[in-house]
């Protein structure tokens, strides 16, 4: 995924958190609000309890690209992506499913 769609500035998540617009299941949290800015924004947290980098950095990349594959849903949107600890648990397969869910039961609120 291209840098342009990062969030990064400190400001910004708090303001999606201050929104305090969510979806979320057991294994992931998506904070979202609407905006008019063409490309979406994105940023991705993974919570302490995974412990190494290494898986850290795994849980990180899956998002990403389970995200790249559905760009359109993405459209006008700033979200922050969280991954709970649990998330270690299930397939890629079953990521994808959870993640897509999610992202269209906001979509549906945007219509």
């Amino acid at each position: 995924m291209n840098r342009k769609y990062s969030l990064k500035k400190s400001f910004e998540i708090a303001e999606l958190l201050k929104q305090k617009r969510s979806v979320g299941d057991h294994y992931y949290i998506i904070y979202y609000i609407f905006h008019d800015q063409e490309p979406f924004q994105i940023a991705i947290s993974i919570s302490k309890k995974i412990r190494t980098v290494v898986e850290k950095n795994y849980e990180k990349r899956v998002i990403r690209e389970i995200l790249r594959s559905d760009l359109p849903l993405l459209k006008g949107m700033k979200i922050l992506v969280i991954a709970k600890a649990s998330v270690k648990k299930i397939s890629f397969t079953e990521k994808k499913n959870r993640l897509l869910k999610l992202i269209r039961r906001i979509n549906k609120e945007k219509k």
